[in-house]
């Protein structure tokens, strides 16, 4: 059986230049997602308090007198992308199982140090049960993961066909882990559709100074959809080797994608009365122009749609930044600070990484405008 394998993967092998590549694009999402679990865990970053417990005395406290099944879930699906991707990126030097114990421990090293740490914030709470549901969430997907390795059947046609349609190096790497990310800010209940990077709450800015009336607010909504879709689909053209019939299904792949992230977000974060409460007019103009827009864009040389990617992303921030709140769409109660909870963790998980991904890609696409991607024409 095991001959057999082996000639199935001789005879439809990837490059071996392919291997490597999927470890560093596992680690840059990896670190990336990290970054995001503690910006979450760790917000508003005020109001820390020195207390006479000893860092650690959560580990010995009793259980929390309420568990839900819902708080369980939440926290174990909130470590697991992480456990998965930390042994595809562990996978270069060492062996499966040793990569997979790696990233368990690593999982339960990270949730044990934010779990510390929010002993000393006020409005946080450590939890010796939360810190179990990481580690079996960042276990699990550790588990999972070699499933998905390069050199497996379920891994090598993802691997191929990443080389076949998107440029190799390093550049490429963060644009695909940059357009996975987008796809996880989708579970955001933001006030706008699609409206990443609010960061006025975050910031303690002033509300937006634009006013519109109220008929008028499917228009915003339409803006700001606009520029973000056409955003993430040129940042992604930036990593197309040609702007082909292959980069579009990709880029029909993600749009798919995000609107069935954001009904899975409708369903368990935001409890909404029905899974297409996103599902507004202003988005479909909004997309529609978007369409229009990408047409013409995608014509441009591979440093014009960088330029036109950054562009498309730093208007889309400075709207959403300007717009006031959505007039008809309030917060679900669960959802409220102060309520607290794991459904709230995993929202502020969800919200950080919708506030800081403009950021991330428009200093990557600074780094791409000096030159041009090598392959792409």
């Amino acid at each position: 059986m095991m001959q057999d394998y082996a000639a199935e993967l001789a005879a439809d092998r990837m490059p071996q230049h392919a291997r490597p590549r999927a470890h560093r694009i596992a680690a840059m999402a990896a670190l990336a997602y990290s970054l995001v679990i503690v910006y979450a865990s760790l917000q508003p970053f005020s109001g820390w308090r020195a207390i006479a417990l000893h860092p650690g005395a959560f580990l010995a406290a009793p259980w929390p007198r309420w568990i839900t099944l819902e708080d369980i879930g939440f926290n174990f699906a909130a470590y697991l992308p992480l456990g998965f991707l930390l042994v595809i990126a562990l996978r270069r030097g060492l062996t499966a199982a040793s990569a997979v114990l790696a990233s368990a421990l690593l999982c339960a090293l990270l949730s044990l140090s934010l779990e510390t740490a929010q002993q000393y914030l006020p409005v946080r709470f450590a939890s010796n049960l939360d810190l179990l549901v990481n580690t079996i969430g960042g276990a699990t997907g550790a588990l999972i993961a070699p499933l998905f390795a390069p050199d497996r059947p379920l891994g090598g046609p993802l691997a191929r066909t990443r080389s076949r349609v998107f440029v190799d190096g390093a550049r490429g790497d963060a644009v695909l882990v940059l357009a996975g990310l987008w796809l996880f800010t989708q579970l955001h209940g933001s006030p706008l559709i699609l409206g990443n990077g609010d960061l006025r709450e975050t910031l303690g800015l002033a509300e937006g100074h634009l006013r519109y009336a109220p008929e008028t607010y499917r228009y915003a909504e339409a803006a700001v959809v606009m520029l973000n879709v056409a955003g993430a689909v040129m940042l992604l053209s930036c990593a197309a080797r040609v702007v082909d019939t292959a980069f579009w299904r990709a880029a029909a792949l993600l749009l798919i994608a995000a609107m069935g992230v954001k009904t899975l977000a409708a369903v368990f974060i935001l409890r909404a009365a029905t899974p297409w409460l996103w599902l507004t007019p202003g988005l479909l103009i909004g997309m529609a122009a978007a369409l229009v827009l990408l047409l013409a864009l995608l014509r441009l040389p591979p440093r014009g749609r960088a330029a036109a990617a950054l562009l498309l992303t730093v208007a889309a921030l400075l709207l959403v930044n300007s717009l006031p709140e959505n007039p008809y769409r309030a917060a679900p109660l669960h959802l409220l600070p102060g309520r607290g909870g794991h459904v709230l963790s995993f929202a502020n998980i969800a919200r950080a990484l919708s506030e800081l991904w403009p950021l991330l890609a428009a200093l990557l696409l600074l780094t791409l405008l000096p030159g041009r991607v090598s392959g792409q024409r």
